[in-house]
């Protein structure tokens, strides 16, 4: 059975589904858009691409004209929301960049359309497919480090050059709901809590040429067995670092601690009457993508559920909220 498979925007962690696209002999990529030609000029070397794949500017135009069994949204934050809709309409399943609305009407609008048109949705919280995140919430679980008492997370990236489109609140969401959903997002699945308030602080401290472009933020959250939580995020790692992001995820329990340490490339936990270990990786597992794909053939579960997105999604949107009043907010 085909798979007929487009892109809406090239801005995001696209490449994602192009690497699923591979092993996925079935599917075929039959459109791409974006309002940048030089990107859509290359859209023909993409996998699964071929003379019959077509370009786009404007995603609308595509959505109308094509015909998609599963859509990969990739553009602009203001936008999402309104793809989405248009997608559910359609009853195009998506796969979406973070996070999946610029506010919460529009997510609303989102939860009310899934309900109503039965699709699968999911987003690209890449980093739960990553081995050490894996292993690290394996290790919670098994109840190893006891009772979760904090959690705490870290993203620094270098600046690097960034589109017109994030230095504008119009069209960006801000440093806490694109990068800081990836960070409170493991915080919740690796320790299995849910948030039940956010205090959060954003910037632009140190690159006025950047414009509504946030270089930090801080959030600081409580969990639902009274422990805390918070995640640390900045633009300000030097041009000069060994690679481009430092993740890292710390979960301190009654027990134990656990933790993925510089750029996450090493686990390490220290339990009761045990000395510090490093602990073996995983192997690589699946990609999103075709993990998206099985759920929705109803030959695994989606290891990003829709249900996820919206929370993660509401989350960070009440965190911004509370770093642009000044004041917690209960999520």
């Amino acid at each position: 059975m085909s798979l007929r498979v487009a892109i809406a925007g090239l801005k995001g962690h696209y490449g994602v589904a192009l690497q699923g696209l591979e092993q996925l002999p079935e599917a075929r990529l039959v459109a791409a858009s974006d309002d940048d030609p030089e990107k859509l000029a290359g859209v023909p070397k993409y996998q699964r691409a071929d003379e019959s794949t077509h370009v786009y500017a404007d995603w609308r135009e595509m959505l109308d004209k094509e015909q998609i069994d599963i859509l990969v949204e990739n553009g602009v934050d203001s936008e999402r929301h309104q793809v989405v809709l248009a997608a559910a309409d359609r009853k195009i399943h998506c796969l979406t960049e973070k996070p999946l609305a610029n506010s919460l009407p529009d997510l609303a609008d989102i939860r009310r359309a899934l309900r109503r048109s039965g699709i699968h949705l999911s987003m690209l919280l890449t980093m739960r497919f990553e081995p050490q995140y894996r292993l690290l919430r394996s290790v919670v679980e098994s109840g190893e480090i006891g009772e979760v008492c904090l959690a705490t997370a870290q993203k620094s990236y270098r600046l690097g050059v960034r589109p017109e489109w994030q230095k504008q609140k119009a069209t960006y969401s801000g440093i806490i709901p694109f990068i800081g959903i990836h960070a409170l997002d493991l915080i919740r699945w690796c320790t299995g809590r849910e948030f039940t308030e956010v205090y959060a602080c954003c910037a632009n401290v140190g690159h006025p040429e950047m414009g509504d472009f946030e270089d930090e933020g801080h959030v600081v959250a409580k969990l639902d067995n009274g422990a805390s939580a918070s995640a640390r995020l900045d633009y300000c790692r030097p041009a000069a670092a060994p690679t481009h992001g430092d993740d890292r995820l710390r979960v301190a329990g009654s027990k134990g601690v656990v933790e993925s340490l510089w750029c996450g490339k090493q686990v390490t936990l220290i339990a009761q009457d045990q000395a510090p270990q490093e602990l073996e990786l995983p192997a690589v597992g699946e990609n999103q993508f075709v993990n998206f794909v099985r759920s929705i053939r109803g030959e695994c579960a989606c290891d990003v559920p829709a249900e996820d997105c919206l929370r993660m999604t509401e989350v960070v949107l009440k965190a911004r909220a509370s770093a642009r009043r000044g004041i917690p907010y209960p999520v």
